[in-house]
């Protein structure tokens, strides 16, 4: 058998630091003595793979291996002790990932060993289940106003999953005991399910507000109108007041995101845009020259940019 830890996890001396933690975490759970009850050659193993992790499975342990520091007993003799102890973290689309040095399912196994001295593996049989993780797209809509979508788990399980009003991207729902399945009298893991919410092609998120643009003709902002605007819970009729300028905002007093600590809602602005026709005929183009030539007033009058320069 290799005394080299790399060759020993079956990854290269190139490998990452993830990639080495997920050798170590597929070998330990093949090789555990407790899931090989009786099995000599488990526990060698396990031993062996325990000892290769200790010398590399730290950025700094790898370091000093790498430099040589790192006596060569150390590689060949396996330590009795395992030295597995990475915690699960998010992974991606039906993934498992481990990240952190706390607390993960061997937990309880190894804390047991260390009573005992750590030689013998006569800890306890019983291992919780792995966390499974899950990520999921939801629309701006639902995301908004809350939801209910049908998932298919890793074990093949469908289950309906309810979206609480007002989340965003990153946010994760726990689903007690549908995780992994535990060893022996030990619970079953967790699902977590990661939103990811998908962008708007109207609405802009802003905290608990909601923001859009809405065009406007030269007429409407001139004569003032009432026109249809979306919102998230469908349109509603808005006043527009005449004389109104390209950019103005105008609110819609709770027509934003729920806020779930308050249970109340924010606001919807809406920024009009001034759009003119792009194609203007030649009536309406003398009505605006003959209207041009009798007005005083300057767009321009008390604008910055007016003074010349550069700021």
């Amino acid at each position: 058998m290799t005394t080299n830890p790399y060759e020993m996890l079956g990854v290269s001396a190139k490998a990452t630091q993830d990639e080495i933690k997920s050798a170590y975490r597929n070998l330990a759970k093949k090789f555990h003595p407790d899931l090989n009850p009786g099995n000599k050659s488990a526990e060698t193993r396990f031993k062996e793979i325990s000892a290769a992790y200790e010398l590399v499975g730290t950025p700094e342990n790898r370091a000093k291996f790498d430099r040589g520091e790192s006596e060569a007993a150390q590689a060949q003799q396996p330590r009795s002790g395992p030295y597995y102890h990475e915690t699960q973290a998010g992974g991606g689309r039906y993934s498992q990932g481990f990240g952190g040095m706390d607390d993960d399912i061997f937990s309880s196994i190894f804390e047991q060993m260390g009573r005992q001295g750590g030689s013998g593996f006569h800890g306890t049989s019983d291992m919780r289940g792995e966390d499974v993780n899950y990520k999921m797209d939801v629309s701006f809509r639902d995301a908004a106003l809350g939801g209910e979508r049908e998932i298919t788990l890793p074990s093949g399980k469908k289950i309906r999953v309810k979206i609480p009003a007002g989340v965003h991207s990153g946010v994760k729902l726990r689903l007690a005991g549908l995780g992994e399945p535990g060893v022996g009298k030990a619970p079953t893991g967790d699902a977590y399910v990661e939103l990811n919410v998908l962008p708007s092609p109207l609405f802009k998120r802003e905290g608990n507000d909601l923001e859009i643009e809405v065009p406007i003709s030269v007429s409407e902002a001139i004569l003032g109108a009432e026109v249809k605007v979306p919102t998230i819970d469908g349109p509603v009729l808005m006043k527009i007041p005449a004389g109104a300028s390209s950019g103005k905002k105008l609110r819609l007093s709770g027509k934003g995101i729920l806020n779930n600590s308050t249970g109340k809602r924010g606001d919807q602005y809406v920024v009009l845009k001034l759009v003119c026709p792009p194609n203007a005929d030649s009536e309406i183009k003398q009505a605006v020259q003959a209207w041009a030539h009798r007005q005083t007033f300057d767009a321009r009058v008390g604008w910055i940019g007016s003074q010349g320069g550069v700021l």
